[in-house]
């Protein structure tokens, strides 16, 4: 990059220097935001408030990868609230990061090397007005081997990953994540493969209590087994039947042990060049809880995409609900960023609905607009109590409006 060069480009393609392609651009979004703390109409009126954000972006890739492929993007933007009279929105804006480096070796060859590293910082506003924006580091550094016999009818990865999990304001859940994944493929059909996959965690806190009240922070080494088939099974219909079991190892209080699924039909209509599908899917499992030991979940899906104008024009529109349920919870008091003591319960769960919808339009190669709705709601009946005898009530529903714009080189 550094080394004098002729550059070819033509605006939307990129930038090309040797075997380099360099994508600059940037997204502009203006958004209107109904419940920015995500409150209860129950308790009070929502909070809502427009705000904008500018994130400009950098991809730098290798056009010719056959003996080393490798990436490098990022984008850093900038979100900012705009208060409208009394609104309680000071230190909600913030900044948000995404950037990441990935090595491919040997790509074509029976065994292939990868390298990773992701970086991300998210800004999120607390769930009561007053506080400061909730912001997280993630870190992820990571490396697979692939091994790819017998014209890759066999392909079997290997992967490890550390994952780093950093938090400004409650820097008692930091933690850290080892997750080695073995993932293998038998491919029986041009396009249609049997999977077998084992995924094992290690999920370590910096603290084994946290700093106010009488939680513990519960060490584990989840695991998960899962087989089944993914691929097309007609011309136009393609699934995913994956199932296992799962087993949570927690130190301490209780544990996960039960079935996992990852279940996903989709038929492809109309021009297939337009990659137009219906899609219908279920998935269970459970995760690693901040005020619980975990959380399992079921989570049923549809969706629809269609394009128009070979994809110049893209409609999508996305639905789920999710049925969680915690087990662990720390049977305590402790404190809120506001400073109220706050009693967690036995028993939480919660009704998630989410709703997304887009219409995205390329007007020329280098310049995109989109329009795009997102609905999402909690609809439980849980309460956490307050040492003062009140409740903080965690049903909530939240809409969101976004206009975008891209450019890119």
């Amino acid at each position: 990059m550094t080394l004098p060069t002729a550059v070819f480009a033509e605006a939307g393609d990129g930038l090309q220097a040797g075997n380099l392609l360099l994508t600059p651009g940037a997204t502009f979004n203006t958004a209107f935001d109904t419940n920015v703390f995500r409150l209860s109409v129950q308790e009070r009126t929502p909070v809502g408030a427009p705000y904008v954000q500018l994130i400009p972006f950098l991809q730098v890739s290798s056009i010719d990868g056959d003996s080393v492929d490798f990436r490098v993007d990022a984008r850093v933007g900038w979100q900012q609230y705009i208060e409208v009279g009394d609104q309680p929105l000071e230190g909600q804006s913030g900044l948000t990061a995404d950037a990441g480096l990935d090595l491919l070796f040997n790509r074509a060859g029976a065994v292939s090397f990868a390298i990773g590293e992701r970086f991300r910082r998210t800004n999120e506003a607390p769930p009561e007005p007053g506080g400061e924006a909730y912001n997280r580091l993630v870190n992820r550094l990571g490396a697979t081997l692939g091994v790819h016999p017998g014209g890759r009818v066999f392909q079997h990865f290997l992967s490890y990953d550390w994952n780093v999990h950093f938090f400004d304001e409650f820097p008692d859940l930091n933690k850290t994540v080892h997750d080695l994944t073995l993932k293998n493929y038998w491919r029986f059909l041009p396009k249609t493969a049997a999977v077998l996959n084992a995924d094992l965690q290690i999920i370590q806190y910096s603290q084994d209590t946290r700093d106010v009240g009488d939680f513990a922070n519960v060490a584990s080494t989840p695991l998960r087994l899962t087989a089944g088939l993914s691929g097309l099974f007609t011309r136009r219909m393609s699934a995913k039947l994956l199932g296992g079991w799962g087993f949570g190892f927690y130190q301490a209080g209780p544990d996960f042990s039960s079935f996992l699924i990852d279940a996903q039909i989709a038929f492809a209509f109309g021009n297939l060049a337009e990659k137009n599908k219906l899609f219908l899917g279920y998935e269970r499992n459970f995760q690693d809880s901040s005020i619980a030991n975990f959380a399992s979940y079921h989570r049923p899906y549809a969706g629809y995409e269609q394009g128009f104008g070979n994809r110049r024009l893209l409609l999508s529109i996305r639905g789920d609900a999710t049925i969680r349920q915690y087990e662990g919870s720390p049977l305590g008091d402790f404190l809120s960023p506001s400073g109220e003591s706050v009693t967690i319960n036995a028993g939480l769960d919660d009704l998630l609905i989410g709703v997304n919808t887009g219409l995205d339009y390329n007007i020329k190669k280098w310049w995109s607009v989109g329009l795009h709705y997102h609905f999402n709601a909690n609809l439980t009946d849980d309460v956490l109590n307050v040492g003062d005898g009140s409740e903080i009530v965690r049903e909530y529903s939240r809409h969101l409006v976004l206009l975008s714009t891209t450019v890119k080189y």
